[in-house]
């Protein structure tokens, strides 16, 4: 498990040295030779760097499954309020630095600071990356996302002194409840419990600074692919569409890859399927539909849905089933957001959100992280959730016993 840490962070390293290098050249200047090998050396580093993600999950479990294994006997509710506390990463990720920042830019808006403007400024030369995660950069945030989160933080009637120290207070009392479980059981700095929790702890950090890197370097790198596309005659929003080697393929030979109709049906509909080494492609309307009639087939049609907690807590509301960025304009204040698992570009979606209710994740994960810091009853792990609920059913979620109950179905017209 250490060597996999060391081994994620020396990929993720090299892949965050590649994008600043690719973020600090002109590559209106390079040459077509000069293009393919900076090209060249950025996916082979994004390949090294993006193929942790399956791995990560496995290791997210057998953590969990050896720390519960060597936790006092107890309730189960009682060992996943140890291991939530255990398991807590002290360092900062960059949705914690981000929501500090956001804050300061509330208080400046809240006292009508002369400050205010060059906060936001300040705060999208920062953080305007994390909205534009998979290479969609021209959902990078901008100023209107930044006054619409405002907008929906004041609805709530947050104050953002209060929420700032909580932040503040979060880490230190995160830290003062482990010290008081490893007193109370005696468990020692040498034994295999404690350093199995700072090693969960670590790796609870490192996997959401992974997805930072990733988007980040994603970003740092856009002109490199926006000069790529422009030779070869695509506009800039066509790039994201092309796959890695399509794109290397257009710097070699400053021609489109794929056809004018192919691009068409990319931009109605777009999924990647990794099969025997390959990376094939499904797109348009056709592929959409059938992707859908297997998942329904797949989906259990009970209307109880069971995860793991990872916050708890009881509410009711709307569910509203996010699968990519442009969903997230559909969570409105108090409803029930609901994904495969969570990310911190949802960050707007979360604040508006009563609770939260994913596919996949382990304690470590994105969604258990975030709903603790901001104390909103979190399920986890239910694998059928985006497969069963639907936009428009009131449900229950209760994340004191791990359950998600449809308690009013969609209102037919």
């Amino acid at each position: 498990m250490v060597g996999f840490l060391h081994g994620l962070v020396f990929n993720i390293q090299a892949f965050d040295k590649i994008s600043c290098k690719i973020e600090e050249i002109d590559c209106l200047h390079l040459n077509k030779a000069q293009l393919v090998k900076l090209l060249d050396d950025f996916v082979t580093h994004a390949l090294y760097a993006h193929n942790f993600l399956v791995p990560m999950t496995t290791a997210d479990k057998v953590l969990t499954d050896m720390i519960l294994d060597l936790l006092p006997r107890a309730t189960d509710q009682q060992q996943q309020e140890w291991l939530a506390i255990l398991t807590f990463p002290i360092k900062e990720n960059e949705h914690t630095k981000e929501e500090r920042s956001f804050l300061k830019v509330a208080r400046a808006y809240q006292a009508k600071s002369q400050k205010f403007d060059k906060l936001i400024e300040t705060h999208l030369q920062k953080f305007a990356w994390i909205g534009a995660r998979g290479y969609w950069w021209r959902k990078a945030w901008k100023k209107t996302n930044i006054q619409n989160r405002l907008v929906s933080f004041f609805a709530q009637n947050k104050d953002p002194n209060t929420e700032l120290r909580h932040l503040r207070q979060l880490k230190r009392e995160q830290v003062r409840l482990a010290k008081e479980i490893f007193q109370e059981f005696n468990i020692k700095q040498s034994s295999s419990l404690y350093q199995l929790s700072r090693l969960a702890k670590e790796y609870a950090y490192r996997r959401t600074w992974r997805t930072d890197v990733l988007y980040r370097s994603g970003y740092r790198a856009r002109e490199l692919f926006y000069e790529i596309g422009r030779r070869a005659g695509l506009k800039e929003d066509d790039i994201v569409y092309l796959t890695f080697d399509e794109v290397l393929g257009m710097a070699k030979t400053k021609k489109a890859p794929i056809s004018l109709e192919e691009l068409i049906r990319r931009k109605e509909y777009l999924a990647y399927v990794a099969l025997k080494n390959q990376i094939l492609v499904l797109s348009g309307k056709e592929w959409q539909e059938k992707l859908k009639t297997i998942s329904a087939q797949r989906a259990n049609v009970s209307s109880k849905i069971k995860g793991r907690v990872a916050f708890p807590g009881k509410v009711q509301g709307i569910v509203k089933v996010i699968y990519t960025s442009d969903d997230i304009k559909k969570v409105k204040l108090g409803d029930i957001l609901v994904a495969a698992m969570t990310f911190p570009n949802f960050m707007p979606a979360l604040e508006r959100a009563v609770a939260f209710v994913t596919d996949e994740g382990g304690i470590l994960c994105h969604a258990a992280i975030i709903s603790r810091e901001m104390r909103k009853p979190c399920i986890i792990g239910t694998k059928i959730a985006t497969k069963v609920l639907q936009d428009g059913q009131t449900v229950e979620v209760d994340a004191d016993n791990g359950m998600v109950k449809v308690i009013k179905q969609i209102a037919e017209s």
